[in-house]
């Protein structure tokens, strides 16, 4: 599985860099802050842990039919939250706080039109996330996250996602705001009583077209 995720990886950043040349791609960058938590349901009701991160990331604009256009992104994210790995117990004694990074490539499909000289931009797509490396703290341990592996407080290497967002710009400027909602589990082992746990991001994004 983890090989697969690689070569899907691999996949989109060879498309990335084989665009038709005939098309007019159009490349930019951007910086974000970003306001990441890990969800997850404990006793029918839906918590969140969260904190600040941060998303750096390049992107292209591909034109597509007319106000559509495809706009994938490889971005290097700041994430995690915090999550209670032992929720059956009292007092839920096992609070996580996670804190990682991760290669993030959503492939949205932008829906772009004019307002006078302002572009206005409405994004969504999928997202690949990749887990690098990261630290985890409770009570008792301050340790890596070994993504990968079944330890009892390791997460799940890869994630994907639905990425939807909002974009204006202005003289080749943008500023962006983009929710990543995961879809799948992260957790690596789950022991009786144990939910699953799922990281949303949103992030707030200044950028620049190169047109």
């Amino acid at each position: 599985m983890k090989v697969f995720m690689r070569k899907i990886g691999l996949m989109l950043l060879v498309v990335l860099l084989v665009m038709p040349v005939a098309a007019k791609v159009t490349y930019g960058v951007r910086f974000g802050g970003a306001y990441s938590s890990l969800i997850q349901k404990v006793n029918d009701e839906y918590e969140s842990g969260a904190r600040f991160g941060f998303s750096v990331a390049g992107l292209a604009d591909i034109p597509l039919y007319k106000r559509f256009s495809l706009r994938p992104e490889i971005a290097f994210v700041n994430q995690g939250g915090s999550y209670y790995s032992a929720p059956q117990m009292d007092e839920m004694a096992y609070l996580n706080k996670c804190s990682y990074y991760s290669i993030q490539v959503p492939v949205n499909l932008a829906y772009t039109f004019l307002f006078t000289d302002v572009r206005f931009s409405i994004l969504a797509g999928p997202a690949f996330d990749f887990s690098l490396f990261g630290k985890m703290k409770n009570k008792e341990t301050d340790t890596d996250i070994l993504f990968g592996t079944t330890e009892d407080k390791d997460l799940k290497s890869f994630d994907l996602g639905v990425k939807l967002g909002l974009g204006v710009e202005y003289s080749n400027f943008f500023f962006s705001i983009d929710a990543f909602c995961g879809a799948l589990d992260r957790r690596a082992t789950k022991r009786p009583g144990e939910t699953s746990v799922y990281q949303n991001n949103v992030t707030f994004s200044l950028g620049y077209f190169f047109r």
